[in-house]
């Protein structure tokens, strides 16, 4: 790893920096023992969640503890689901033993250059890749995202761009780690009444690295770390409450806290949620279609 990088888990941030650790919550996830994948799970998750939310808010208990198998990567490793405190679900997963390189998201302009779609991870030349997607299509407005997170450097500095541009970041599926980051720090926040956003602490597991990679690692971790500053100050701008930032702190690296938008909104996360088709929703609208999707199976 180079000065640029360490994989945060893609679902977490260094305290902040999600970048720093390898996610789990991607459009690709590998298969689960049993047959499963992490994407059903965290379906299986989200409907939980959503299930507790209409049965008059009662936190619901983890149903399937399974393993699953995942990587540094938003596939990463999941065994088992549990509860948290005001909804929030938190997925459990297995602490990797080897480090996994993440591909590049794929940046696609449409709608004339004024939508950006990131699909993938916060790789190593994500923040080069988006400032040429900037330089490229300067009108610009909104980015729409799904990603499990990445690198913190790269993740850091594409934050800085999209806070720079006033640019509107909208969540399609999920946002985890380094990602949250991205969405945060952007001027106007979107997500689609599904997508979910996924929280943990973050883990540059700098001892799986052979020297000189290793001491490289640790100096970029004490980097990432005097960086927090930012971090914490774009979340807080974004209506994250202390609890919020308590359970990205304290959910390992290694597992994912779900958090769907109702429970961003009794969060005081300021946020407004789109359909598919682009039209604004209301909260009644939202729980509405969270409770057709997820709460009648």
């Amino acid at each position: 790893m180079q000065t640029e990088q360490k994989p945060d888990g893609q679902a977490p941030p260094p305290r902040v920096p999600p970048a720093l650790t390898t996610a789990r919550a991607a459009s690709s996830r590998e298969p689960r023992s049993g047959g499963l994948t992490l994407g059903k799970l965290v379906l299986m998750v989200i409907a939980l969640v959503i299930a507790a939310w209409f049965i008059g808010n009662r936190k619901p208990s983890a149903t399937g503890s399974e393993a699953a198998t995942t990587t540094d990567d938003a596939s990463a490793p999941a065994t088992a689901s549990t509860p948290a405190r005001r909804g929030a679900m938190v997925v459990e997963g297995e602490k990797p033993t080897t480090l996994t390189a993440l591909d590049e998201a794929r940046m696609v302009a449409q709608d004339n250059g004024t939508v950006l779609r990131v699909e993938g991870s916060v790789g190593a030349k994500f923040a080069t890749d988006l400032q040429a997607a900037l330089d490229a299509n300067p009108s610009l407005q909104r980015i729409d995202i799904t990603s499990g997170g990445g690198y913190a450097g790269p993740g850091l500095e594409a934050a800085r761009m999209i806070r720079r541009r006033n640019l509107i970041v909208r969540v399609q599926s999920q946002c985890a780690s380094m990602c949250v980051a991205l969405w945060a720090a952007a001027a106007q926040r979107q997500m689609e009444p599904d997508a979910w956003i996924g929280l943990h602490d973050w883990d540059a597991r700098c001892d799986l690295r052979p020297s000189p990679a290793r001491e490289e690692c640790n100096y970029q971790v004490q980097f990432a770390t005097d960086h927090d500053s930012s971090y914490d100050a774009w979340l807080r701008d974004a209506g994250f409450n202390q609890y919020l930032l308590d359970l990205q702190a304290k959910t390992a690296s290694k597992d994912i806290a779900i958090l769907t938008a109702p429970q961003l909104w009794e969060n005081g996360v300021d946020f407004s949620v789109v359909g598919h088709d682009g039209a604004r929703m209301s909260r009644d609208q939202v729980q509405r279609y969270l409770a057709e999707k997820f709460g009648r199976r």
